[in-house]
């Protein structure tokens, strides 16, 4: 693992730069360095979720937002990227495999390393905002790059497959949610 490449990888995918999303699409020696890059900002961003719960005084809440935090981050690369790759080669003339959208896509998450620093306080929130608006537009590049699509394509493939990949998240977030508190609730039934 060579972290400077990752790195370096990271920068020039938050840069918007086209060539480099070229590069990775055709190169098949970044399959691990995207996989890395997506688990490294689903850590980040998990921990910046721990540290504000924590922060709080919330310590069962934090540990519990880490670990859903960095699996569904991971989980939710994977799917968009099955996803984004369906639904642009079936409707929107995309011609990429699944290897060169998720060598591009994993990179376009390089922007979400910003989610750390949203746990300070009073402007933790912002800076998940923009995190999150320029991982749209690094997600649209990757998109359109890795399915060889014009504007047009890409920016469908990308809203069409993000609102599924949320709808989908959302109701695993819910799941998630139902099973704590039964098992709270459960808990406390039979402890008292």
């Amino acid at each position: 693992m060579d972290f400077n490449r990752i790195l370096n990888g990271m920068i020039r995918a938050a840069r918007l730069d086209k060539d480099f999303y070229e590069e990775v699409e055709h190169d098949t020696s970044y399959t691990q360095d995207a996989l890395i890059v997506v688990v490294l900002v689903s850590l980040l961003g998990a921990l910046g979720s721990f540290l504000g719960l924590l922060f709080t005084g919330h310590l069962g809440a934090a540990i519990g937002a880490f670990i859903y935090r960095a699996v569904i981050a991971v989980a939710g690369y994977y799917l968009w990227v099955f996803v984004a790759q369906y639904i642009g080669t079936r409707f929107f003339k995309g011609t990429g495999d699944f290897g060169e959208v998720q060598r591009a896509f994993g990179f376009a998450y390089a922007p979400q390393a910003l989610n750390l620093l949203a746990a300070i306080p009073c402007v933790g929130w912002l800076i998940s905002i923009v995190a999150w608006i320029w991982s749209i537009a690094t997600g649209f590049i990757a998109i359109r790059q890795s399915l060889d699509q014009d504007d047009t394509n890409a920016a469908l493939t990308v809203i069409i497959s993000g609102v599924v990949v949320f709808l989908i998240t959302l109701l695993i977030g819910i799941i998630f949610c139902a099973v704590g508190f039964a098992g709270a609730a459960l808990t406390g039934a039979f402890s008292g």
